[in-house]
């Protein structure tokens, strides 16, 4: 009983860093974190401070996950990073990158860094070339599909994919996106329902009609029964979705309160999180 409000990343379920590698982006999402949070806003990362930050302060925690910005505008930097992180620490390592243009021309560098970590994301926006473009606000330079059709080691890359208005929202969209990378053989795809208010927001329960019950109570990330919404459907589909907590246009239900009001009673784990910044400061949270 005492694990049934331990289920989401807000009840300190987690021991890893996020490493915002760099505020330089060759995109322009409206959506992104650095949109809502301001950081420190240094284009080049010092790979020195972020390295020794999480060599230091490594006790307690599992994982680091590198995202920015871009961090692969920075790859062969990127990737010494990392090494030196490997060097001292056993922890596992990940990266999340929306794919710009210097790993389809550095191929050989993309595919060191791709061998290096543990896991890879690749914010893909859409499978539709224009709707991506749309989303990111700049044109791509390269054929995308093609590329990430043809990446080595499938087993270690999950497809990540933001259901959001106005670009990817309706229910057949989604499902001929989810079909296109179901094709390509990666270990998994992850939805999230981004945030932001109601301009951006969309309910995946509500858009495929499903009944999972409040994200805050019950869990906000869990895997599909795929086979139950799109037949035949292999590659493993997470779904993270939003509650009140970080959703303003979300009401609390009954349960959302029972768990608020738990939380009086019970010692929260505390969760070893946190940010580390380009320059190697550490936060608490995003800043």
């Amino acid at each position: 009983m005492k694990n049934k409000f331990k289920n989401n990343c807000c009840d300190g379920i987690y021991n890893s860093f996020d490493v915002h590698f760099t505020s330089a982006c060759d995109n322009k999402c409206a959506h992104c974190i650095d949109m809502k949070y301001s950081g420190f806003d240094i284009k080049k990362p010092d790979i020195n401070a972020i390295a020794k930050t999480i060599i230091d302060k490594q006790e307690g925690y599992n994982d680091v996950l590198f995202l920015g910005g871009e961090p692969c505008l920075y790859l062969q930097e990127l990737i010494d990073c990392i090494k030196l992180v490997k060097a001292k620490t056993k922890l596992k390592i990940f990266v999340t990158t929306a794919v710009p243009k210097i790993c389809h021309d550095r191929i050989d560098l993309f595919t060191e860094l791709i061998a290096l970590v543990d896991g890879m994301n690749l914010s893909v926006q859409s499978h539709n070339e224009a709707v991506a473009d749309e989303i990111r606000k700049v044109k791509s330079k390269y054929d995308r599909q093609s590329f990430y059709n043809n990446l080595p080691s499938k087993e270690k890359i999950r497809i990540n994919l933001n259901i959001v208005k106005p670009y990817l929202y309706k229910k057949e969209d989604i499902e001929e996106c989810l079909l296109h990378y179901d094709k390509m053989g990666f270990n998994s795809i992850k939805i999230s329902e981004i945030q932001h208010g109601k301009d951006y927001f969309v309910s995946f329960e509500e858009t495929f009609n499903l009944k999972l019950g409040t994200p805050y109570f019950n869990g906000c990330q869990k895997y599909l029964k795929m086979n139950d919404l799109i037949p035949n459907f292999k590659t493993p589909v997470l779904l993270k979705r939003s509650c009140f907590i970080c959703e303003k246009t979300l009401k609390a239900s009954f349960m959302d309160g029972v768990k608020v009001c738990s939380k009086l009673f019970t010692i929260a784990k505390k969760s070893n999180y946190g940010v580390v910044y380009e320059n190697g400061c550490l936060t608490k949270g995003w800043r």
